[in-house]
């Protein structure tokens, strides 16, 4: 019999207790002297409630005091922790909470007062979310059987009716899923805002008797089902509907959102339908399948060959790359031993690698050869439970090629050092034979200067100035080669010893000077007089600052600065640096102009002479101390070479 709630049409008690029954979440209400009224079934199997607890009138203190004395929340005083919460209850407020039971699985409660007093509370456990598909499935299945079997045993009284038809809707409408309820006639019986909310139907719908196809219409009209005459579309739904079978799908919405519905019939009454928003999950779901697949993907990469063995050999599993290395079907190999079809020497090293791995729990990386060519392999152990056996993954790529190619460049390398040194050689043995006959000019130049055999005319004497300047000029040129060559093949040995760094640094400046004096350049000194002794060859100090300071003369036009200063570094060690106001060179001629030859002006009508020896001798030559130069440098800004001799270089 229905009976009239506030508000709203008359909805059928009996199938109201049914759809209460077998939900799967638990029911609890209590009126206001807090005795239980209504309670379902999964109510006392979330909680195990002994049936003496669950009986009309119950007290909401027996029910809390069992549970507290059997451990429900704990250690507690009992009889403190009850009267708390009945003073708790007693304030009739709205409520959600998670509690972990002492079995492990965790319970949804969220309560709420009801408007005579009283109130309803709903438990869903919550455990494993990735078995609400399961878990709502069977509730589905035995809603149906415990609504047919229940369906002739809820006739009450008038009265009752209507009081039972307040508590269900008020149930309804508190759960935390979307629920609707549509009658044999596809009618609307009842529904939650949780429905509309997941939906987005609007809730002027919420109206009993509202019409099935109405709500189809709408979704279709507004492309919910997808392109199509909406009225053909809101009837193929209906005509399904009709049929009152079970149905469960997952349904995308045109915002993205993804929507599980699942609904059961009622028998004789309608049907019910709950709306869950998995979209999470849904899109979890859908990472996990896309990076599956990225990882097989992976694992079938031509070339890439993967095992996973037992300790002894066992092969667990493989992926094609390895069936293809050894020649044989995955079939054929699961089961056999990986260690038995490599030569003996080959499976003895890879099986210790094995065991070393197992026994530092760390990937193993090393290269190994077999039947002539070269794999990289990387053995890990593979993470298994506690019961399992250990496991080992291997992985290996052929690496052969690259091992050939390392091979060539090993033999190109040798090949041109070979070329390199014999190139040393021959300059160092044209070097020296181009110093004899230069000797010769230069002292015979000397002799046409000054007129040792008799007075000559300016021009014979100006032309003997010229032959003896580019003489010593080329002498210079072929002992900074014979140097550069002598050093190359190891031939240059050092003549250490002790000078003041001032001293040292006066020298040079002394013979650089009248070069700076031509070209209106400054010249400056900025040596500390407190610095300690340096213990160098000399004049091979000498030269690296005069080379260094010739460059920089040479690089700086008229009006501009060059500097010589020298500090102690952190390290302990001394440092000149040359500063100058010149042209600079770009970042990447640096390198250039440190290479022997190497010349940053390279045309055919270069503005600076030389042979670009200088820096890479000096270089080559603060290195022999154990030292290092640097060369900082800035287009148009000037250029700044330090050189650092190291702590064992001072005498302290």
């Amino acid at each position: 019999m229905k009976h009239s709630a506030p508000g709203h049409e008359t909805i059928d008690l009996t199938m109201m207790q049914g759809v209460l029954e077998h939900l799967d979440q638990g029911i609890s209400v209590f009126d206001t002297d807090l005795r239980l009224v209504l309670w379902n079934r999964r109510f006392g199997e979330l909680f195990q409630l002994p049936p003496h607890l669950l009986v009309h009138g119950a007290a909401f203190e027996a029910i809390i005091r069992f549970n507290a004395e059997r451990g429900e929340y704990g250690p507690c005083d009992a009889d403190a922790f009850v009267a708390e919460r009945i003073s708790i209850a007693r304030e009739f407020r709205s409520h959600r909470t998670v509690r972990t039971r002492p079995d492990g699985r965790v319970i949804e409660i969220i309560g709420n007062p009801l408007p005579n007093g009283g109130f309803v509370t709903t438990y869903a456990d919550v455990t494993v979310a990735h078995q609400v598909t399961d878990n709502l499935r069977e509730s589905n299945e035995r809603l149906d059987q415990m609504v047919e079997r229940r369906t002739h045993a809820l006739q009450q009284s008038e009265d009752r009716h209507r009081a039972y038809a307040e508590l269900l809707e008020a149930t309804v409408r508190h759960m935390p899923q979307g629920v609707s309820v549509f009658d044999s006639d596809l009618n609307l019986v009842v529904a939650n805002d949780g429905f509309f909310e997941l939906t987005q139907i609007p809730k002027d719908f919420n109206v009993p008797g509202k019409a099935f196809e109405d709500f189809m219409l709408f979704n279709a009209q507004r492309g919910e089902y997808g392109p199509g005459d909406p009225m053909e579309l809101a009837r193929q739904r209906v005509e399904i509907a009709r049929k009152m079978e079970p149905h469960a799908f997952d349904r995308i919405r045109p915002d993205g959102a993804v929507v599980e519905v699942r609904g059961n019939p009622i028998p004789g009454r309608g049907f019910i339908s709950t709306f869950t928003d998995i979209t999470a999950r849904h899109q979890a779901e859908e990472a996990l399948r896309e990076a599956m697949t990225m990882a097989r993907t992976l694992l079938d990469a031509p070339g890439l060959i993967i095992f996973l063995i037992t300790l002894d050999g066992t092969i667990v599993d493989l992926n094609e790359g390895g069936a293809m290395a050894l020649r044989q079907s995955k079939a054929e190999l699961i089961g056999s031993n990986v260690y038995q079809v490599m030569p003996p020497k080959v499976s003895a090293r890879r099986a210790a690698f094995a065991q070393l791995a197992l026994a530092e729990g760390r990937a193993v990386h090393f290269e190994d050869e077999s039947h002539g060519r070269w794999y990289e392999i990387t053995i890990t152990p593979y993470p298994v439970d506690r019961t399992s056996a250990p496991r080992l993954m291997i992985i290996a790529h052929e690496v052969t090629h690259r091992r050939k190619a390392e091979e060539r460049l090993r033999e190109a390398s040798v090949m041109a050092e070979s070329a390199n040194r014999t190139k040393t050689e021959f300059l160092a043995a044209m070097s020296h034979e181009l110093r004899t006959p230069l000797n010769a000019i230069i002292g015979f130049s000397e002799i046409i200067m000054r007129e040792m055999f008799g007075p000559l005319s300016d021009r014979y004497r100006a032309y003997g100035q010229d032959i003896n300047a580019a003489g010593q000029h080329l002498l210079a040129m072929i002992n900074d080669i014979l140097d550069i060559s002598r050093i190359e093949i190891g031939a240059f040995s050092l003549s250490l010893e002790t000078i003041e760094p001032a001293s040292l640094a006066e020298s040079a400046l002394r013979l650089i000077s009248t070069r700076a004096e031509q070209g209106s350049i400054q010249l400056l000194s900025k040596i500390p007089k407190n610095l300690p002794m340096l213990r160098v060859d000399i004049r091979r100090t000498k030269q690296i600052l005069l080379n260094l300071l010739g460059n920089a003369v040479k690089f700086t036009p008229a009006g501009g600065r060059v500097s010589l200063s020298a500090r102690l570094e952190p390290d302990g060690g001394l440092a000149f640096l040359v500063s100058d106001t010149g042209i600079g060179m770009a970042p990447d001629d640096i390198a250039v102009a440190l290479a022997p030859f190497g010349q940053v002006d390279s045309g055919l009508d270069r503005r600076f002479e030389g042979v670009g020896l200088g820096l890479p001798l000096s270089k080559s030559l603060v290195e022999l101390h154990g030292g290092s130069l640097v060369l900082e440098s800035v287009p148009g800004q000037g250029t700044t070479v330090t050189v650092r001799f190291p702590p064992q270089c001072l005498v302290t």
